[in-house]
């Protein structure tokens, strides 16, 4: 009888990812994040190194909106380690009646098990090129 694989099922852990961060359940988020991860965005704006950095953006970013829903669409296994997904996020800012609604796309990069990387792009199309450009380089 074979083996059973010990490698998580990307697509299943990157959509626990967001169910978990939806919940505000960090300490179940950065389970899966190596020490020295790093969470960057395509336009330059963000860029944390290491859990501590990243969890902190998370929860700041978190923390800003009032009634937050995160749905993400289906994930797709790009081989080599990297995980591509959009997502679509909805809240109310403290004190306004009005929801914002935001989507967005993300390239993981995991080795070992554990997030190494996730950049954050605007638009899926050009996230979705460079998690394919990625995958083909990582192979």
């Amino acid at each position: 009888m074979p083996e059973e694989s010990t490698s998580p099922d990307l697509v299943e852990a990157v959509t626990r990812h967001f169910e978990e961060a939806e919940r505000g359940d960090f300490d179940a988020v950065f389970t899966a994040y190596a020490a020295d991860c790093i969470w960057e965005s395509e336009d330059g704006m963000t860029h944390a190194v290491g859990v501590s950095q990243v969890r902190g953006f998370w929860e700041r970013y978190a923390t800003m909106f009032e009634d937050r829903t995160l749905k993400v669409e289906p994930v797709v296994d790009l081989g080599n380690g990297v995980v591509y997904a959009v997502c679509h996020g909805q809240g109310r800012l403290p004190g306004d009646k009005g929801l914002r609604t935001a989507r967005a796309a993300y390239v993981f990069v995991w080795l070992d098990g554990m997030i190494t990387r996730v950049i954050a792009f605007q638009d899926p199309d050009e996230a979705r090129a460079a998690a394919e450009r990625l995958a083909e380089e990582q192979g």
